[in-house]
């Protein structure tokens, strides 16, 4: 008995793939002019966002302050003013008196400093 010769059926397609590639001179060049405006652009992208997180760190800061400064406000019932005062030198008794002159209430009274001393009635 003879056998038959077999005879493959083969179907063909073509398909991509991604395989490696040799490039050219000029291909490589650019890939090198690409590759440092990239460089540069992701530099430029870092200070920004240096500067953006600087930006938002003020606000932050700004705003935790701000906050302090309210929950003091409500739960003491009292914020931090300008108050005009007057400063009172009491060469006799060699005194400093702080008076606010919103209440006339008496802030602070402390001895005169060498400096307030040595200050001659002609100073004034």
């Amino acid at each position: 008995m003879t056998k038959k010769k077999e005879i493959d059926v083969v179907h063909t397609t073509q398909e991509p793939h991604t395989l490696p590639c040799m490039i050219t001179s000029k291909e490589r060049a650019e890939a090198a002019d690409q590759l440092a405006m990239a460089i540069q652009q992701g530099e430029s992208l870092a200070l920004e966002r240096k500067s953006a997180l600087g930006d938002l760190k003020k606000r932050q800061d700004n705003l935790l302050e701000r906050i302090h400064n309210l929950s003091i406000k409500v739960k003491d019932s009292i914020e931090m003013r300008p108050v005009v005062c007057e400063l009172r030198l009491n060469h006799t008794k060699l005194t400093a008196t702080l008076i606010r002159l919103d209440t006339n209430e008496e802030v602070e009274s402390r001895p005169l400093s060498s400096e307030e001393k040595q200050m001659n009635l002609d100073d004034f």
